[in-house]
């Protein structure tokens, strides 16, 4: 089972849909596509690394011995890192130093990313490593591997990251290499990672020259979050448009809005796409339709719903251009040392907030669909979708449950990128705040499929009291809420069957 946005958008893979026998072998950093990162962190593939990859890894690192052997002053290899860029490293220190990079500024905490995240993480810092300019050695880029292959998952915080760049998250991932710090047992449990080395029967990681700045730099848990995100935007951008479909079955609404004429006066060949999507789903909706104009919450879905896919395809664009880009400072370039601001994934993390902000107006017209869909103007059926107005209540109280919804949907709108802060006692003075943007939009994605869940229960209310003539390209739609939600005909307690419509929209069965 694999589902898309509509036509234009990449193949999502849900979870478990791939077995852990799979071997993917990566001969370069071009390899590690988005889907390579879904099929690893979520399908459970392992990694191989082909020679010439680790050939590439170990030419750099070479480069990096003979870049310092001119005593060039270069950041968080001979030198103290933030505020301290101007102390000076002794070279006993130096070696040193790598190790105390990974450890003192591990200052997160729980909740920590899902191990499927955590894994990405991983992955995607791997991904930086192959293309040379980290300058790490090929032993530290096996280690890697092998931790990914054998499901040492480090815990990692999924928030407080306040930090330029991603040294507090990445400290958390990388400091267990060393032996500290914590791993996941499963999705809350954890250990201490010593012990978690011990088991696989595999000695603590000693950090080489460079290799400390390079595991604490760049954002790969900006593209890493992401990405998780990205799958769960594109299965909620089909959900909200059979949600769309639906209610514009059960209300009868004219269908002139969803003719493919509109897409043409919008000079819009998206719009097109997901007409021609919204056209099977209504295909063969029958009954008396309305006259009149339906409201504009239903008007505007092929608008608002175009609106969504085109985010959606600008946030696979900035997520497959983290992936591509390199994040080091400094990165080692042609055997020098180039200080950059590469880290700043302001891309992915401003994508998330782009994308909240087109989940939640999406939502917002589910919200105003329900509304009408109690209401005995627009459909013809009883108000409240009751077969007894006056001693029943029906569903009304389920569009406040989703007026609640929204109300903190509302709030989660406001950008988490936007706002920056001093650190390192003015050293470090912007940060993106992709993790914050993260988990804002990971409650979006809860809260959306709330208000999904409870459209739905009023499009199959107004369904059962049509007494059928559902549209046939929402069939098995109509078939799965039917079998799962019996028709209010006495009141009843409705917060289970929402949680029933929650947990089906969440395995993404719908």
């Amino acid at each position: 089972m694999r589902i898309c946005c509509c036509q234009h958008y990449e193949w999502i893979i849900p979870p478990g849909e791939l077995g852990d026998a799979c071997m993917i072998t990566v001969s370069g950093r071009g390899d590690i596509t988005v889907e390579v990162v879904e099929r690893v962190s979520w399908g459970r593939e392992r990694v191989r690394l082909a020679p010439r990859a680790l050939d590439v890894v170990e030419r750099a690192h070479g480069e990096v011995a003979r870049a310092l052997a001119g005593g060039r002053r270069t950041y968080g290899l001979n030198t103290g890192m933030g505020y301290l860029a101007g102390k000076d490293l002794h070279p006993r220190e130096q070696r040193a130093h790598q190790r105390n990079l990974l450890i003192g500024r591990a200052v997160g905490g729980p909740p920590y990313l899902p191990p499927a995240e955590a894994k990405a993480v991983l992955l995607i810092r791997l991904a930086e490593f192959l293309s040379g300019h980290a300058g790490v050695s090929a032993a530290l880029c096996r280690f890697l591997v092998a931790r990914l292959n054998d499901d040492f998952v480090p815990a990692i915080p999924r928030a407080g990251i306040g930090c330029a760049g991603e040294v507090i998250p990445l400290a958390h991932a990388f400091q267990t290499f060393v032996g500290v710090g914590r791993v996941l047992v499963d999705d809350h449990a954890t250990a201490a990672a010593d012990g978690a080395l011990c088991d696989r029967g595999v000695p603590p990681y000693e950090p080489a020259v460079k290799e400390g700045i390079a595991l604490l730099a760049g954002a790969p848990g900006a593209v890493a979050v992401a990405v998780a995100r990205r799958r769960e935007a594109h299965v909620l951008s089909r959900q909200l448009l059979v949600s769309a479909a639906a209610a514009i079955d059960a209300l009868r609404a004219p269908l002139d809005a969803y003719r493919p004429v509109v897409a043409e006066l919008a000079a819009d060949p998206l719009m097109a796409e997901v007409l021609t999507t919204l056209a099977g789903l209504l295909a063969g909706s029958v009954g008396p339709r309305q006259e009149s104009q339906a409201p504009v919450s239903f008007r505007v879905v092929p608008q608002v719903h175009t609106h969504l896919c085109r985010t959606l395809a600008r946030f696979d664009e900035d997520i497959r251009r983290g992936l591509a880009a390199v994040g080091d400072s400094p990165a080692l370039v042609e055997g020098a040392f180039v200080t950059n601001g590469g880290f700043h994934a302001l891309g992915p993390a401003a994508g998330m907030d782009s994308v909240a902000i087109a989940l939640v107006h999406a939502a917002e017209l589910a919200g105003q669909r329900l509304h009408r869909l109690l209401d005995r103007r627009f459909t013809g059926l009883s108000d409240q979708l009751t077969p007894a107005p006056g001693p029943r209540c029906g569903l009304v109280v389920v569009q406040k449950r989703a007026v609640g919804a929204l109300s903190e949907l509302r709030r989660l709108a406001a950008p988490a990128t936007v706002g920056l802060a001093d650190t390192s006692l003015g050293q470090e003075d912007a940060m993106t705040f992709a993790f914050e943007a993260s988990e804002k939009l990971r409650r979006v994605s809860a809260l959306v499929r709330d208000v999904v869940a409870c459209e739905l229960l009023a499009a199959r209310q107004a369904w059962a009291l049509r007494d059928g003539g559902v549209a046939a390209g929402l069939d098995p739609v109509a078939d799965r809420l039917c079998a799962l939600i019996p028709p209010v005909v006495e009141d009843r307690p409705l917060g289970e069957d929402i949680e029933r419509l929650v947990e089906l929209l969440a395995r993404n069965e719908v």
